[in-house]
């Protein structure tokens, strides 16, 4: 109240230069090359996530379902045998 500053002080336009500097500068605009590979590592990172948690996911309901039917049955398993044996012959 008593010490109001100056407008015109130094200290006053010392401020108003660091608010103009601290302003954003216009965002670029870019081309459709750049906005395109933009996409594409957006769509990569979207993929590698969606992998991360679906494989995970498909192994454990694998499991459950594996466990729900209380092993696999030997039938099954001589099919397999069969089946492997039958494509390790062929190399």
């Amino acid at each position: 109240m008593f010490f109001k500053r100056k407008s015109d002080s130094v200290w006053a336009q010392e401020g108003e230069v660091a608010a103009q500097a601290a302003a954003p500068a216009p965002k670029e605009k870019l081309g459709w090359f750049e906005k395109r590979a933009r996409r594409r590592r957006r769509r990569i990172i979207f993929e590698e996530v969606l992998g991360w948690i679906m494989v995970p996911a498909f192994l454990y309901l694998l499991y459950l379902g594996y466990r729900a039917v209380g092993g696999i049955p030997k039938e099954g398993m001589d099919f397999f045998q069969e089946i492997i044996g039958l494509a390790m012959k062929s190399f």
